[in-house]
């Protein structure tokens, strides 16, 4: 039996979230997080979700928050 870790209602959320920032921003698509519902260390989590469900969800890299160093991003697809 899977476990459901995410209602649809977050994964909706995410979605709508991802959607919502590429279109306001589409030099800078990503998001790291959907608060309340999808923290930065589940944001692969939820996505993978997402793309199971049949979403073009990528990851890309951005910048960190300390010089050098990056963390993941995710974006929907171009075209998604």
């Amino acid at each position: 039996m899977a476990v459901h870790e995410f209602s649809d209602e977050t994964l909706d959320a995410l979605l709508a979230a991802l959607h919502v920032r590429a279109a306001s921003h589409p030099d800078n698509p990503a998001l790291i997080a959907c608060w309340p519902g999808v923290r930065e260390e589940r944001m692969a989590a939820g996505c993978r979700e997402l793309g199971r469900r049949g979403h073009a969800i990528r990851s890309m890299p951005l910048p960190g928050r300390t010089p050098g160093a990056t963390r993941m991003g995710w974006a929907v697809a171009a075209g998604a």
